[in-house]
């Protein structure tokens, strides 16, 4: 026979009981009767059972236990009152607990580290300066940081010399991010130790220049080799370096080359899907490492994608180191296609132009293409594009004085 325990038991305490005696029956039966709460009886023998009672009955069974001749012995403790007598015990412990709370909150509400990133020649001193200027420093209190975007406009007005200047807390940490203004001298003169001469990085026809300053020594039209000179630093005759000027080269120089690519397609296409089932699981997290539970949200998907979402735990304005992570599971599955030949060549057609347009920088066009020898070989179709492109083919080279 067994009974749930009702609720005030779970509040006022409850305990468990092993009662021995000949009269166990006439004992259930006057302890009913007198409206004593018995709950979750087990018989363990013919003059041995167990039961569960709030902590207030139990002074109650004594006449009941004389009556019946019966004899008990408490197993368990169970409730509030007996948590409070074993804190009571453990008061060192109790506030060794307390302290430790106290002292995480007072540890994850104040900065610890300072850190900028993306500067180049805006030092790091002077920017963690003006920060502490503007009431972010070590040991600050995370409340008294004025909001984020106030703090980049504040930034933003004292360092010129930069496009960009994020700042974001994470955690006890500090990050300014600042994204330095390009100046033109160094735009011109990037990689340089001086006065500069422009050659052909590759062998080309010359198809349009625009030299800034410089003597260009080849015109338009014109079929160079790689390593040639195309426009010299130098005004005047370069034979004759006294009767010049060294000025230095600056210029674009446009020239028509041809690329030949081979792209392999294969007629069997594997791509991912998403069948639309997703689920969520939660995890808890303790500075930047996630715990993930045995046998808590089992992955109910073969094959799934995953999408992370942290949830940092807050006290008002104070970021705890601690939270849970929403995962969601998005299932997915590969599925094979069959091409045609057509559709391997347009398919391959785009991975080439892809490529191509990559090596030949944000100056170049491609002016034309042809398709040569398509070719189906082991259930693969190889093409061979020839595209005729204009780019850019000057590159810097050091005019060496005195040689």
């Amino acid at each position: 026979m067994q009974r749930k325990i009702q609720w005030p038991q779970k509040i006022q305490g409850s305990l468990r009981v092993e009662l021995t005696g000949p009269a166990l029956t006439n004992f259930i039966n006057n302890a009913l009767n007198q409206g004593i709460q018995i709950s979750q009886i087990t018989w363990v023998s013919q003059d041995c059972i167990r039961l569960t009672l709030p902590v207030g009955d139990y002074f109650q069974l004594k006449p009941i236990l004389k009556r019946t001749g019966t004899k008990s012995r408490i197993l368990e403790k169970k409730g509030p009152p007996f948590w409070w007598m074993r804190l009571r015990r453990r008061q060192f412990f109790l506030w060794g607990f307390l302290l430790f709370i106290l002292l995480i909150f007072s540890l994850t509400s104040i900065i610890w580290s300072v850190e900028v990133e993306g500067n180049e020649t805006v030092p790091s001193k002077e920017i963690i300066a003006i920060l502490q200027e503007e009431g972010v420093f070590i040991g600050q209190l995370k409340s008294r940081v004025p909001s984020h975007e106030e703090m980049q406009y504040r930034l933003q007005s004292r360092l010129p010399q930069v496009s960009w200047v994020g700042f974001r807390m994470e955690g006890t940490r500090v990050v300014v991010t600042v994204v330095e203004k390009k100046r033109v001298d160094e735009e011109e003169g990037k990689g340089e130790r001086g006065p500069i001469q422009l050659v052909a990085r590759r062998n080309a026809m010359i198809y349009d220049m625009n030299v800034e300053r410089g003597r260009p020594v080849v015109e338009v039209n014109e079929s160079v080799k790689k390593g040639q000179l195309l426009v010299s630093g130098w005004y005047g005759n370069p034979e004759e370096p006294d009767s010049g000027k060294l000025v230095g080269a600056k210029g674009k120089v446009m020239g028509e080359v041809w690329y030949d690519s081979t792209v392999t397609v294969p007629l069997q296409q594997k791509r991912k899907v998403y069948t639309g089932n997703r689920e969520k699981a939660w995890y808890p997290y303790v500075g930047s490492r996630m715990i993930r539970i045995p046998f808590l949200f089992p992955e109910s998907f073969q094959s799934y994608e995953t999408i992370q979402t942290t949830h940092a735990l807050q006290i008002r304005n104070w970021r705890l180191p601690f939270g849970w992570v929403e995962e969601e599971r998005l299932e997915m599955k590969w599925v094979r296609k069959k091409l045609g030949v057509k559709q391997a060549v347009a398919l391959g057609k785009e991975r080439a132009r892809e490529d191509l347009i990559t090596k030949m920088g944000e100056d170049g066009r491609i002016l034309g293409e042809k398709i040569l020898h398509p070719r189906v070989v082991d259930g693969k179709v190889i093409i061979t594009i020839h595209y005729d492109v204009v780019e850019n083919i000057a590159v810097s080279q050091p005019i060496l004085q005195g040689d």
